[in-house]
């Protein structure tokens, strides 16, 4: 899934790119104070009734985007803005299905709805960034688009502009995000239920529950002795592995997350109070370990590396790839002053991530059906109003991760049923006028009737469930086909050179997509690919080298003086000594003196240019290694895995962790172009990229402002493709140096 916010505006300083998540999410939750418009529920005079939604305010020219690719259910486009008492209000609005996954297993359906848009009479020309199926529609009543063929939608489309919610001085949107039941449960996890392990599908942060009484030693048990990356202290003489203090958690249970933030491992440990709330213990921060991950696992786990990656970043094992080591030593408070080593491998603790919802960091499911009057709009769940009578940031908190289901307040069909208790006395729709004006203002806002959907369904927090599910960048077939271009360009020859040619696709471009997709998607977590920036320089060079996603085999390898040696994956692992090393890592077992005479044969090829040196080996090779090396270009596992080990490797992340703008470059297309010969054209570079770029092919120009790395152009230009899908701040600048979203003659291969 690849999902973002309605609202991208740029922070008030800084690059966005470098924004946090937290600080995104507290900087929209500052333009969603509204009390009126508040999630999980709103005041009515003196009584709270649901709110599925939030009151995001912004100014009436910043476009509202939709959040996800999805298709258009129903949506008005209103010839004018309403009044109820006195006060402005829109009923234009968009609902949107999203159809998605956060992991192989793990299907996400659900809807976005963007109510009170601005009503046609104040768009001002802006008609035209609509989507066409209802830009020309202008009606005071719902509709269905009259052809879902067109009424598919892509992360980013302007939707609307923010209108008027029944308020002066003050432009804004009504915002929810819902889903039915069988979407809820198809992904959300009830995590209090889970006794050893939850989803396989992990994503975001691992978390572990550690029950009481458990040990904590002083020292990592099992540290490799000797000046590894292990010992070196940061440039604030802060040490990876610190001592600790050896004792126990005697009478509290511990909730600790973990999360790997660049080159730090961060460790958060939590405990429950008396008052049933949950408290921070403290925190561990450890220098340089994200960047040490591979060194780590080669030492911890040396008989099978590569189980042992999954054991640090994941807390358990999910592929078949095992070692003779089973333990998981990792630093962790256990009382206030306290902190110590212990194996969070061992029996009794439980290890989840962010794909199973931890319910103390205040994810729950609260139902209307289950209270004392499930048909109606107010709010009478005890832990809930308790909840929304405090004032304090961890009750606010608490309040974002409530799932709740109660019926929409779209629906027309119950009314009466919903309201009734408003209408009693001293309550504020008692009068027969008021509550003809209440129902005429209803109305007019309604469009349930047009759906399909269950009087009832889950709301949540939108801002709080965007910003859980972009922890999941997981991508779907269609995503991860929008990073093939449409037309490419070709640099015929090293570097940057003079013969660039620009082509239409091929038919098969992008067929990797759909029989990959799910390798593809577990590699990328198991190697730390899971920023944007680190995932975009990914594609960007793995679209290019695998041919625009067609094949796993280098074009042409068997004429190379490496071959049988070639490229194969999805970053095409060449030469024998890249191979020797992937399987090592694999804890595959390899006879030294077969190690050896390879080694030494690949150099007599290297030296003579030739592959008869190789080619001749090929009658005295085991069996079992031909297989290993024809697996990376037909196993699924083996074509992803090797590239992200490949990519770990060399450091690749370590690259992508510092934002470099885009430049554009201009030439002219070579006249043996297919399309647009001789036209004049632009392509961006970006020094980090091209950096990570060499690291991966050609390290010896690591430095050079233009390596003579093969296919440097037709990187670049997957690269901006890729940024357009996975950013939400794309930069790419015009000739007179204004930014766009888009690179120019950019179009999606959808």
């Amino acid at each position: 899934m690849i999902i973002s916010y309605p609202i991208l505006t740029m922070p008030p300083a800084g690059n966005a790119m470098e924004e946090s998540e937290d600080a995104w999410l507290a900087r929209l939750l500052a333009e969603s104070d509204d009390p009126k418009g508040a999630y999980p529920a709103r005041m009515i005079g003196n009584t709270y009734c649901w709110h599925g939604g939030l009151h995001i305010g912004a100014n009436s020219a910043t476009p509202v985007r939709a959040i996800a690719d999805g298709t258009i259910v129903a949506y008005r486009l209103a010839p004018k803005t309403e009044t109820y008492e006195g006060r402005p209000y829109d009923t234009s609005f968009v609902l949107l299905r999203h159809e998605t996954e956060t992991g192989a297993a793990t299907p996400v359906v659900f809807y976005s709805l963007y109510m009170n848009l601005a009503a046609a009479e104040h768009l001002h020309g802006r008609t035209d960034t609509l989507p066409a199926c209802y830009r020309t529609r202008t009606s005071p009543d719902a509709r269905v688009p009259d052809d879902p063929k067109n009424a598919k939608i892509y992360r980013r489309d302007i939707l609307g502009y923010p209108g008027s919610q029944h308020q002066t001085g003050r432009s804004g949107f009504h915002f929810e995000i819902f889903c039915t039941d069988e979407a809820l449960a198809g992904f959300f996890r009830d995590s209090g239920r889970i006794t050893e392990n939850g989803s396989a599908d992990i994503y975001g942060d691992v978390h572990f529950v550690i029950p009481e009484g458990k040990s904590f030693v002083a020292a990592h048990p099992r540290l490799p002795k000797g000046n590894g990356v292990w010992r070196t202290a940061d440039k604030d003489g802060n040490l990876m592995f610190p001592a600790g203090t050896a004792g126990s958690n005697t009478g509290q249970q511990l909730y600790v997350s973990v999360r790997l933030d660049k080159d730090k491992r961060i460790t958060i440990a939590r405990i429950r109070t008396a008052q049933g709330q949950y408290r921070e213990l403290g925190r561990v921060e450890q220098p340089g370990y994200g960047y040490a991950m591979l060194a780590l696992a080669e030492a911890l786990y040396p008989d099978n590396p590569s189980a042992g990656l999954e054991w640090l970043t994941f807390g358990r094992v999910l592929s078949e790839e095992r070692s003779r080591h089973t333990d998981n030593w990792q630093l962790v408070h256990y009382a206030p002053s306290s902190v110590g080593y212990i194996d969070l491998s061992q029996a009794g603790i439980v290890r989840l991530s962010d794909a199973d919802f931890p319910h103390w960091l205040g994810w729950k499911k609260v139902e209307e059906g289950a209270m004392l009057t499930p048909a109606d709009a107010i709010v009478d769940e005890p832990a809930t109003l308790q909840m929304l009578s405090g004032n304090g940031d961890a009750g606010k908190a608490a309040l974002r991760h409530l799932v709740v289901k109660h019926p929409t307040e779209w629906d027309i069909s119950d009314l009466d049923a919903r309201f009734a208790r408003l209408r009693e006395p001293g309550m504020p729709l008692v009068s027969e006028d008021s509550w003809q004006r209440f129902k005429e203002q209803a109305q007019k806002l309604a469009f349930w009737q047009h759906t399909g959907l269950p009087r009832a369904v889950w709301h949540f927090n939108p801002l709080q469930f965007i910003h859980h599910m972009r922890r999941a960048l997981w991508l779907s077939v269609g995503e991860l086909r929008q990073a093939v271009p449409a037309r490419m360009l070709r640099g015929i020859g090293s570097g940057i050179p003079d013969k660039i040619v620009y082509e239409a696709a091929t038919r098969d471009a992008g067929v990797l997509a759909r029989s990959h997709k799910d390798r593809l998607n577990t590699a990328w977590r198991k190697y730390g690919i899971t920023t944007r920036a680190r995932l975009a320089a990914f594609l960007g060079n793995s679209v290019q080298e695998t041919v625009w996603f067609s094949t796993l085999e280098e074009k042409g390898g068997s004429r190379y003086w490496y071959s049988p040696w070639f490229g194969r994956g999805f970053l095409q692992l060449t030469h024998t000594p890249n191979y020797l090393e992937y399987w090592k890592f694999r804890g595959r077992n390899i006879d030294a003196a077969m190690d050896a005479a390879l080694r030494a044969t690949y150099g007599r090829a290297k030296q003579l240019r030739s592959n008869v040196p190789l080619h001749g080996a090929e009658l005295t090779l085991a069996g079992n290694i031909v297989n290993w090396r024809e697996d990376v270009a037909v196993d699924a596992y083996s074509a992803a895995d090797s590239a992200g080990h490949y990519w770990l490797k060399n450091r690749a992340n370590e690259e992508l962790d510092t934002i470099k703008p885009n430049y554009r470059h201009a030439f002219s297309v070579h006249f043996s172009s297919q399309l647009r010969r001789q036209d004049a054209f632009v392509f961006y570079e970006n020094a980090s990229f091209r950096r990570a770029s060499c690291i991966v092919n050609l390290p010896g120009h690591l430095s050079r402002k233009n390596p003579q790395l093969n296919g440097l152009v037709d990187r670049y230009h997957a690269y901006a493709y890729a940024q357009v899908l996975l950013f939400d701040y794309p930069t790419f600048p015009d000739r007179a140096g204004i930014v766009q979203f888009k690179p120019e003659d950019y179009e999606w291969k959808r």
